[in-house]
């Protein structure tokens, strides 16, 4: 079981300089059923607050910003196994010490909670996780 981290979504989307292609064979390795991803109900939200943000930045720049029901639409008809967040996923977070943020205190506690020890980001916060490995993605094949 492998969980998806939102920044893997979001690079594919910016097509990111250094992740964006990887990412974009992340998510085409998903659509096409090679690889089989996880992740938090709490992704969505993430996605929601990351593309409000570009949008604003797109906007002052006078560019087209990003449909943001499309990439929810499209993200959502990906063959995803989507993991809810519960009142237990909250009570683990808040027991965690690690020096990353809170959300991501969510993220570790949907995965422990639901036997994932696997992550593709590139959020390198994650190798301080003694449960968990990390895979970045230019390290994806």
């Amino acid at each position: 079981m492998i969980y998806l981290d939102t920044n893997v979504i979001i690079y594919a989307i910016e097509n990111h300089p250094k992740y964006g292609k990887k990412c974009k064979q992340i998510m085409e390795d998903i659509e096409s059923e090679k690889l089989k991803a996880h992740c938090s109900v709490l992704v969505l939200a993430e996605m929601l607050n990351v593309m409000e943000k570009l949008n604003k930045t797109l906007k002052g720049r006078k560019e087209k910003p990003l449909d943001m029901k499309k990439n929810i639409d499209a993200l959502l008809s990906l063959p995803i196994v989507w993991l809810d967040l519960g009142f237990a996923a909250i009570k683990r977070a808040s027991e965690y010490s690690y020096n990353i943020s809170g959300i991501d205190y969510i993220h570790i506690a949907t995965m422990e909670l639901n036997s994932v020890t696997k992550i593709i980001s590139a959020d390198a916060d994650f190798d301080e996780v003694e449960f968990l490995k990390r895979g970045d993605p230019p390290e994806y094949k």
